[in-house]
C-alpha cells in the first residue's frame, strides 16, 4: 500500500434504509472508501459532516426534516473544500442545474448507479481513480 492511496472518507445520507445499505455496501466493496457516518435526513447529514469532516458527502435529494439540497447549501457555506454528490430517483437537466447551483459537485441518478457514481468520484478524486 503506497502512502498516496488514502481512503476517501464518506458520509452517506438517505432516508431509505435499503438504499443507504446498498450504497454503503457498494462503496465498501470498491475498497477505496471509508464510510465514516450515515444519516437518514439532511439535518443529520450536516451533523455527521461536522463531526467526521469527511472528504465526500453523498446525499439523497429528497429526505425528511431537511432535503439533500438544503443540506448541500449549508455544507457548502461551512466547508468549501468538501466534495458533495447528490443522488436521486428523479432526473432532468433542470434538477441537475439546481443541484449544482446549490453547491453540489455532481449529480447521480439512482438508475445509473453504481457506474455513474464511480465516474463522478473519479472526476472529483483523480488521485484515487484507476487504482486498485
Amino acid at each position: 500500500m503506497g502512502p498516496s492511496k488514502r481512503k476517501i472518507r464518506v458520509v452517506v445520507g438517505d432516508d431509505s434504509r435499503t438504499a443507504l445499505l446498498s450504497v454503503c455496501g457498494y462503496l465498501e466493496f470498491e475498497g477505496q472508501f471509508e464510510i465514516v457516518g450515515t444519516a437518514s435526513d439532511g439535518l443529520h447529514v450536516i451533523q455527521q459532516a461536522e463531526r467526521f469532516r469527511p472528504d465526500l458527502v453523498l446525499t439523497d435529494l429528497s429526505m425528511p426534516r431537511m432535503t439533500g439540497l438544503e443540506a448541500t447549501k449549508e455544507l457548502r457555506r461551512s466547508y468549501p473544500e468538501l466534495r458533495i454528490l447528490i443522488f436521486t430517483e428523479m432526473n432532468g437537466p433542470c434538477l441537475q442545474a439546481e443541484c449544482l447551483r446549490s453547491g453540489a459537485d455532481g449529480f447521480v441518478e439512482k438508475s445509473r448507479m453504481p457506474e455513474r457514481l464511480m465516474e463522478e468520484v473519479g472526476r472529483l478524486f483523480p488521485k484515487n481513480a484507476g487504482q486498485g
